[in-house]
């Protein structure tokens, strides 16, 4: 690494270089060095300074990281630093933010110490604390880090948290006698590199910006300095470091025998270089901790597990799972029906931080899906608050914080509330006359009766949805009858499942990479069905084939194939995925009736052409309220108001995420998030990256948060106006309110909400 930097990098930053072209070559070795996976780049400006922010996956602060790059104050950029501000976002644990301030020999001092300030003073107005800032810099952008502390101090401004130095350059005069001592064993630098540029910053102004070692550093915040023994300023750190401890100044140094100028930014490549970032990283999260926010999380199912182990290894939350059941999964540990399965292959229906290995096949029943998610929450030693129902939460205006309520009279204090009910955690009863005065065993599919014995009786089934396509075809062998009664016809296509054998099995576990080419497929299967629901429906006739085929060839009765053709566009409802619905149907001792229900009586039903359908026990697969979200919860925000009244005319949320007047609320699995095609998990995954992200900025100190009501306006508008191309203007279902809003779907593709959620932006919040 020492001959490459001396063969390679070196040779860029000598004077004989036309300028232009070293700029140019330098910022090409950038993309040369390692950049850990995941990391996002997006082009800002701080200040009305050209910027980029630097993230890797969970480096979401609260903490942020100003660096100024090196390069001699003449070259060097955002570009030539990308792996180096990559490394130590993933130090950090926090986006780091590069400015491109300008540089000499056009704009000479003091031009990139103003970029830097302005860039500063741009994070701060973002509402981050000055404690929660740290800001480093290596060669010349640690002369430019210092520089800032000291313009800041001149003017009274709070000082940032902590200050990390790469081989800085402090001394434009070059006096250290390590100057000419190293400039054999210095494999980057020497004097002849360092004069001209000095010489070209400085253009002559004399200023106590540009001889931080002669500055008075008492008040100054924690101190890190890295640089090699072997480099030609190893004497600018050494006397830095010396006049910092006689100024009381906490400190670390790191002086690494054998190591050149600015070694650190071989992260990746050089262990001495790990070292040295992983240190500055551990020294900038001590430094820059924030508060811990208290975090109640309403739900133990995907959302409120998900989210719970995300932030489980947080700085920043302590976080408190309540669910009113007695065990943790949600929907799948309410719903035990017989053959309840995920219509979703389960490759796709898990995270992809916590892949699974539970699977016993493509589409997994019931009892893996719960395994799966006892497993993530016991992994991330999350420990629910079990059997506490939350009935109310109220906003404290004084304190800033929520008060939870609880159903044992009890409760709880929290700084952010996150509801993650779901939108199917609340069965649907129909309201049909005489239903309670049947004579026999009544139950939603959703509360199964495990306890009634289904074998030799006469079972009534109200509902073709999802649930009844599952349970019908599970228990269709044990009754000695089933009527079946059907509002509309359920568009299906064929079930690809298979069980996974002892060798799939090992694999799940010992290489959980082996799924990725599933879940790659999948996605691109469900992506393709919802292009076709929203934007193209030249895609859609594929599943209408599927349908008519599996209808032809399983159902031989001309009638029975007659009624169970749907009425409306394939789409508008839920698409069925089975392939034993229709041969239940088609058993001899199965009637599908089609007239609507007029009453239910002592000992069946009764339709409204008079006939009574005789049953000993009736199964109610009529979905769930899924328009009333949160309910029976009430939340009251500031004032007293309340937020099912707030939504009276149709659930609305910003990214179905964020309510206007509602602060620190943030909802998992909210109005327009579900998926008519594709893996709701994926989305509750974009949505628990988004949340991460405001809880991190609510403990850096920006907020309390309220998303701004334009914000959450114009969202709601697109929603609003992209739905209305969609199939699901095409029936009434449970995506609609009875008004025909759509409340629960998303009008896109998974991918393209992955990318809205990616990033929290503060701008679009205000503090209440």
């Amino acid at each position: 690494m020492r001959l490459l930097t001396r063969g390679v990098v070196a040779p860029l930053l000598t004077p004989l270089l036309p300028l232009p072209l070293s700029r140019r070559l330098l910022d090409v070795t950038g993309y040369v060095l390692p950049v850990p996976r995941g990391t996002r780049r997006t082009a800002t400006v701080l200040g009305g300074v050209p910027a980029e922010r630097v993230a890797t996956p969970g480096s979401d602060g609260p903490h942020q990281v100003l660096y100024l790059h090196g390069g001699g104050y003449k070259t060097g950029s955002p570009r030539s630093h990308r792996s180096l501000t990559a490394q130590l976002s993933r130090a950090c644990g926090a986006p780091v933010h590069v400015p491109d301030y300008r540089l000499a020999p056009e704009h000479p001092f003091p031009a990139a110490v103003d970029d830097a300030v302005a860039a500063w003073r741009a994070l701060r107005a973002a509402g981050h604390r000055a404690q929660h800032i740290a800001v480093l810099g290596d060669s010349a952008g640690g002369g430019l880090a210092m520089a800032l502390a000291l313009r800041l101090r001149a003017a009274g401004e709070e000082l940032p948290g902590s200050i990390g130095l790469i081989s800085p350059w402090l001394d434009l005069d070059l006096s250290s006698p390590w100057v000419l001592a190293n400039s054999g064993r210095d494999a980057m630098l020497d004097a002849d590199t360092l004069t001209p540029a000095a010489e070209d910053y400085r253009a002559g102004a004399d200023a106590s910006e540009l001889a931080p070692l002669a500055a008075d550093l008492s008040g100054f915040p924690p101190l890190h300095v890295v640089a090699g023994a072997d480099e030609v300023l190893v004497g600018d750190a050494d006397a830095l470091v010396e006049r910092a401890r006689a100024a009381g100044v906490p400190v670390s140094y790191t002086r690494a025998a054998g190591m050149w100028h600015a070694y650190p930014v071989f992260a990746g490549l050089l262990a001495e270089a790990d070292a040295a970032v992983a240190g500055l990283g551990a020294a900038v999260r001590r430094d820059c901790a924030a508060d811990r926010v208290r975090v109640a999380v309403v739900g133990a199912g995907f959302g409120g597990i998900g989210l719970g182990a995300v932030l489980s290894g947080s700085d920043v939350a302590d976080v408190t799972i309540l669910d009113k059941a007695d065990g943790v999964g949600g929907v799948w540990r309410a719903n035990t029906y017989p053959g309840a399965a995920c219509d979703v292959p389960s490759h796709l229906y898990s995270f992809s931080f916590a892949p699974g290995r539970e699977w016993t096949r493509r589409f997994a029943p019931q009892p893996d899906i719960l395994r799966y998610l006892e497993r993530v929450a016991a992994e991330h030693r999350l420990a629910p608050r079990l059997g506490t129902e939350v009935t109310e939460a109220h906003w404290d205006d004084a304190r800033a914080t929520w008060r939870l309520d609880l159903s044992d009279g009890g409760s709880l204090e929290a700084d952010v509330l996150v509801p993650a009910c779901g939108q199917l955690s609340r069965p649907a009863r129909p309201r049909i006359p005489g239903l309670d005065t049947f004579a026999g065993p009544v139950f939603h599919s959703a509360e199964w009766d495990h306890d009634v014995d289904l074998r030799g009786k006469r079972v009534a089934v109200v509902g073709t949805g999802a649930s009844a396509i599952q349970f019908v075809p599970a228990i269709v062998d044990d009754v000695a009858s089933m009527t079946v009664f059907q509002r509309s016809a359920p568009w299906l296509i064929p079930k690809p499942d298979r069980p996974y054998g002892r060798v799939a099995r090992t694999l799940q576990r010992v290489l959980p990479a082996g799924r990725l080419p599933a879940r790659g497929f999948w996605t691109l299967f469900f992506e393709t069905g919802a292009l076709g629901f929203t934007r193209f429906p030249l895609l859609t006739p594929p599943f209408r084939w599927a349908h008519h085929a599996m209808l032809r060839r399983q159902v031989p009765d001309a009638g029975l194939r007659a009624r169970l053709q749907p009425d409306y566009p394939v789409g508008c409802k839920r698409v069925g995925i089975s392939s034993d619905w229709f041969p239940a149907l088609a058993r001899p001792h199965v009637d599908v009736v089609t007239d609507a229900i007029a009453a239910v009586t002592p000992t069946g039903v009764r339709t409204a052409d008079g006939t009574e359908h005789a049953a000993d026990v009736i199964i109610l697969g009529t979905g769930f309220a899924t328009s009333d979200f949160l309910a029976p919860m009430k939340i009251f925000g500031p004032g007293g108001v309340e937020l099912s009244e707030r939504w009276r005319d149709g659930a609305r949320a910003h990214l179905g995420i964020s309510v206007p007047g509602f602060p620190n609320l943030f909802l998992l699995y909210g109005p327009n998030t579900n998926v008519g095609s594709g893996s709701i998990v994926h989305m509750l995954e974009s949505q628990i990256a988004y949340v991460r992200q405001a809880i991190a900025a609510v403990a850096g100190g920006a907020g309390p948060l309220s998303v701004r009501p334009d914000v959450e306006s114009r969202f709601d508008t697109e929603m609003q106006d992209r739905l209305g191309d969609s199939v699901w203007t095409g029936c009434q279902s449970w995506y609609r309110t009875a008004s025909g809003r759509i409340v629960n779907n998303w009008p896109g593709l998974m991918r393209e909400y992955r990318r809205r959620t990616a990033h929290f932006d503060p701008a679009d919040y205000e503090r209440p």
